[in-house]
């Protein structure tokens, strides 16, 4: 994996995916009805197809012979893309209704964890019970001291961001969004180490 192109094809794919929802936001802002469709159903499904993309990236640190391109052919498979795009979105769903893990700095890197190890999971199924996709609790402590840092750094820029986009564009509640961006962003890292944990396993 190269951490670089890592990096910059995320902050792309993330700013691609961000500047659509707006769009698709504040064109349809006259009408509450698509408003609400766009906010909970639309920008949803392109929240996970970016995030897909990150890990299509970060998904080869399991096994340094393979590559992104292997990621999104073992999802071409049998129909598994759309098998995880409705696991991801429904598991985004849950998410919501559950209080304190329905905040982006939980629901996100659940997401993301909840990707690779369904991935890895399908990948990997003739290894049967040997497998241990639960993260040990060393790994869950650290992902949960990162969560707490991306949470500070998102808290802070967020507040800045979305009150320029608000002004700029005469809307409201951007910070939503903003977050949610700098987040996926920040969800590299999550990644590195489950995916760390995974290749212990296979190594």
């Amino acid at each position: 994996m190269n951490l670089l192109w890592t990096i910059l094809l995320t902050v792309i794919s993330v700013g691609v995916g961000t500047v659509l929802c707006f769009w698709l936001i504040y064109h349809a802002r006259e009408v509450d009805s698509s408003v609400w469709i766009l906010e909970h159903v639309a920008c949803p499904i392109i929240r996970i197809v970016v995030l897909l993309i990150v890990v299509a990236q970060v998904y080869p640190v399991i096994d340094v012979n393979s590559n992104s391109v292997e990621f999104w052919k073992l999802l071409s498979q049998r129909g598994l893309f759309n098998d995880l795009l409705n696991i991801l979105f429904f598991a985004g769903l849950l998410l919501s209704f559950i209080p304190l893990v329905n905040h982006p700095v939980f629901a996100l890197p659940i997401q993301s964890i909840l990707t690779i190890a369904v991935v890895f999971n399908w990948q990997y199924a003739d290894a049967g019970s040997s497998l241990q996709l639960l993260p040990s609790l060393a790994t869950t402590l650290k992902i949960f001291a990162y969560m707490l840092l991306a949470y500070f750094v998102t808290r802070e820029s967020s507040i800045y961001l979305s009150r320029r986009i608000d002004r700029r564009f005469a809307l409201d509640g951007s910070i939503r969004l903003v977050s949610d961006a700098i987040y996926l962003v920040l969800q590299i890292p999550v990644m590195l180490i489950y995916c760390s944990f995974l290749k212990l396993q296979i190594s």
